[in-house]
């Protein structure tokens, strides 16, 4: 069966004729659809390629039931309902690396522009006047120049200004600062960069911490003259402050390459000012940077289909293919944990608990921790839920979920403890490892108890005394149910005893109700993990 592909907008031809030649996809391509069109289309689409003209909005979502990714080719999303997007099971990914290089290039191209008042002089020039006083300029050589946001962007202009030989000053709370090092700048707070730099360029997305970065409030803290550059997101610079600034005389210059409403409307208030340089969004827009976010996309979207590798997801988590296939075994186990933990609470799972130890607590955990979720949600769920929509639904729902990673105290070089707690007080836990890369149950309850998690499985409690397990068996027997498996444990000797069974077919719960009246047995559970 193939996969049908939408590219929803006007695309590099070479990224569509690689699609294109992949014969387990079926590619959708008219060099840009129309809402309607597209509408129409959605049904049949297991993956979206978009650009900035698509909007992924919850109407948009509606209607395709079959759609597993979109993919922004470029790095803004803000044309992208991630959250929505999430609850549907839809991943959400960018392509960030291949116009990193273009939109540094148009911030340094701005800032000397800025500097040198290109612009103003070519228009003057072109209106047969000769100012050469009037355009009189500054060297960017020794200057300061502050980056507030240190991602892919980022660390391209901090090159380019390094090689500029200006003072750098760098700001980034989410990346650790052992991390930057190799920039060799000052990093500082955002304060230090507004009120000492000759320039300011930011390279951070759109964000609550990030939105009116220069405001009104803020304003008068900025160096006298300090010119100030976007082309990052609209709306990070505030723009009635901008206009404040400018006219006060405390921006000596602007150059703007994206806006809160694009287009701009023709009365835009800083269109009047010779000194603000405004640009129509051309911080990717090379034919190298087209090129290359093309082919990032296009190979995003192949990787997924063939190898369920979600490179540059937003809303779920990325594994290198190295820790995944050490990982492998512990998403599994970690699904079916869920499962057979929620099947053993009587009511709601309330919170979850997970320790990781030994050796997987050096991995990043998040996917495990998804999956577990995925398991235990979907015994109410079924597959509505997956590994996208599985921490949206559980905040939905009031699941409270906590981490822990430590050495392991065990004989096993690397396991996962999950624990489950139920609004009714019950609790349940269970651990489990890999072996031969297959997940394996090890405990339950606190007690030695191993077993594979699959097939149909049967865990009963009983009161240890004899003949219990002589009556279980009789019991499926009658019912002509075979045991593939059996594993006993037990906390004390006449105390409570665990079984567990893996048999061959499903007990009707008329006979699993029946089963749990049986003398001695307080409790049962079926699971089908197939």
């Amino acid at each position: 069966m193939k996969h049908c592909i939408i590219v929803a907008d006007k695309f590099d031809p070479e990224g569509v004729s690689r699609l294109q030649a992949r014969p387990e996809l079926e590619v959708l391509y008219e060099g840009g659809y129309k809402r309607d069109r597209l509408l129409e289309l959605l049904p049949r689409a297991s993956g979206l390629i978009i650009r900035s003209a698509t909007k992924v909005d919850a109407a948009l979502l509606e209607k395709a039931p079959q759609l597993k990714i979109v993919i922004r080719a470029g790095v803004g999303v803000d044309n992208i309902d991630i959250m929505e997007a999430s609850r549907r099971g839809v991943i959400v990914m960018n392509s960030p690396g291949g116009n990193s290089v273009s939109t540094a290039e148009q911030a340094i191209a701005l800032m000397f522009a800025l500097a040198r008042n290109t612009p103003q002089a070519n228009a003057s020039m072109k209106q047969g006047k000769w100012e050469k006083s009037k355009f009189v300029g500054l060297e960017l050589t020794g200057k300061t120049i502050g980056v507030i946001g240190l991602g892919r962007i980022g660390k391209e202009v901090v090159r380019r200004a390094r090689g500029l030989q200006m003072n750098v000053l760098g700001f980034d709370p989410y990346i650790p600062p052992a991390n930057l090092s190799h920039l060799e700048i000052d990093l500082v707070s955002v304060e230090e960069i507004l009120r000492n730099s000759d320039f300011i360029t930011v390279h951070t997305p759109l964000t609550d911490a990030t939105r009116d970065l220069i405001n009104k409030d803020n304003l008068s803290i900025l160096k006298d003259g300090v010119r100030l550059i976007n082309c990052a997101r609209g709306g990070i610079y505030n723009e009635d402050a901008l206009l404040t600034g400018v006219q006060s005389g405390k921006i000596g210059g602007l150059a703007l390459d994206v806006f809160t409403e694009e287009p701009i409307p023709a009365d835009f208030p800083l269109l009047a000012f010779d000194n603000c340089i405004l640009t129509p969004h051309l911080g990717a827009s090379t034919g190298d940077a087209e090129f290359a976010v093309a082919l990032e996309s296009v190979d995003q979207l192949i990787e997924y289909f063939q190898n369920g590798v979600a490179r540059n997801a937003l809303n779920f988590p990325t594994v290198d293919p190295e820790a995944m296939d050490f990982l492998k075994p512990y998403f599994s186990g970690g699904e079916k944990a869920g499962r057979i933990l929620a099947n053993f609470l009587k009511g709601g799972v309330q919170s979850i608990h997970i320790d990781y130890c030994g050796e997987i607590a050096e991995y990043m955990t998040q996917p495990v921790t998804t999956a577990i979720l995925s398991g235990a949600l979907s015994v109410a769920m079924g597959d509505e839920v997956n590994y996208v929509n599985a921490p949206v639904f559980a905040r939905d729902r009031g699941i409270q979920v906590s981490e822990n990673k430590r050495v392991s105290e065990s004989g096993f070089s690397s396991y996962v403890h999950v624990s489950f707690s139920a609004a009714d007080g019950q609790k349940t836990h269970l651990q489990y490892t890999a072996v031969h890369r297959e997940p394996l149950v090890v405990s339950m309850q606190g007690l030695p108890l191993e077993f594979k998690p699959e097939g149909i499985m049967l865990l009963v409690t009983n009161r240890d005394v004899p003949r219990v397990v002589g009556t279980l068996g009789n019991y499926l027997g009658d019912l002509n149910i075979n045991i593939a498996h059996l594993e006993l444990s037990r906390d004390d000797k006449g105390g409570t005893a665990y079984c567990m069974m893996t048999i061959d077919e499903l007990v009707n719960p008329e006979a699993l109700a029946r089963l749990r009246s049986l003398d001695n047995i307080l409790g049962a559970v079926q699971v089908d993990l197939r």
